[in-house]
């Protein structure tokens, strides 16, 4: 989205917004403030809120660049900040946590065009590091992979759009309907209603993921649509903060739609607890555990 003379919001011309449209406000709270990123990579780096809509990002000392960004809260003190890496090729997109709370920082740097079969298939490459204390000090603690939200499952509300996402594995999640959703689906969209629920019971609809530990109640869930990207020939990486101890997220979507068209927007849901005992008890059609 951009704003015109009036101060409105309205589509760039090419771009999909997707779910954007049910996005919390964006946050400006980090306009004025720099951040040395020291990454466990070996790479530190300096991002700065020029802003409410621009940013500077690049190795500390080195060579940086002015990018459009998103900015929203998952509590007071974490940050999920999002960006395109405008002029590479192919597209790369660059997301991050920033932890206030405990100076720490998990990064999502996402590509395509890795994988020559699926020229279109994201890849996510996930580090973690430390955000330099004022003192100069630096946080020996990382966020990191965990095992928590195995075998629970929680139903989210995009606006008019509900899906709930089954955490089957440290390493895979799965994608379903309420039943009441899928009910609903049954009189007003019996085409999508037959796919899904033929999907239901034949097979279960899963994709790799990664569940990080940012603190007590707040994770991130990354997951990339491998399997749907083999299957049409694009897809997404999907990159949520989830706030478990109120029950929302942020994130964004970047990659290809359904449609083929490029997407990297930000998006926020509401959640609440959902027994998925059923699906949970199925084997996985696509992984070995």
């Amino acid at each position: 989205m951009r704003k015109n003379r009036k101060g409105s919001t309205e589509a760039v011309p090419g771009t999909f917004e997707g779910m954007s449209q049910y996005r919390p406000p964006l946050c400006f709270e980090l306009v004025g403030k720099t951040f040395e990123l020291v990454m466990d990579t070996g790479y530190d780096y300096e991002i700065s809120f020029n802003d409410r809509k621009t940013l500077r990002f690049g190795e500390k000392d080195g060579d940086a660049a002015e990018y459009e960004y998103d900015c929203l809260k998952a509590d007071d003190d974490t940050y999920f900040v999002n960006f395109e890496v405008t002029g590479a090729d192919p597209r790369a997109g660059q997301s991050f946590v920033l932890d206030l709370e405990q100076y720490l920082v998990t990064s999502n740097y996402c590509t395509v065009g890795q994988n020559p079969r699926w020229p279109k298939m994201c890849k996510p490459h996930i580090t973690f590091g430390a955000i330099r204390r004022e003192d100069g000090s630096l946080n020996a603690l990382r966020h990191g992979y965990t095992d928590d939200m195995v075998g629970k499952a929680i139903h989210w509300r995009y606006g008019n759009l509900e899906v709930v996402h089954v955490y089957a594995s440290e390493r895979y999640y799965r994608l379903t309907q309420t039943r009441e959703g899928l009910e609903r689906l049954r009189t007003e969209k019996p085409e999508v209603y037959e796919r899904l629920s033929k999907r239901n019971v034949e097979t279960i609809y899963e994709e790799p993921c990664h569940m990080i530990k940012i603190k007590d109640g707040i994770y991130v869930f990354e997951c990339n649509e491998e399997m749907a990207n083999r299957d049409r020939g694009s897809g997404n990486d999907l990159f949520f903060l989830m706030n478990l101890n109120r029950m929302h997220d942020v994130g964004r979507s970047f990659g290809y739609n359904d449609r083929g068209l490029p997407e990297n927007y930000t998006y926020g849901a509401f959640g609440e607890y959902y027994d998925a005992s059923e699906l949970l008890a199925r084997d996985s059609t696509e992984f070995i555990r």
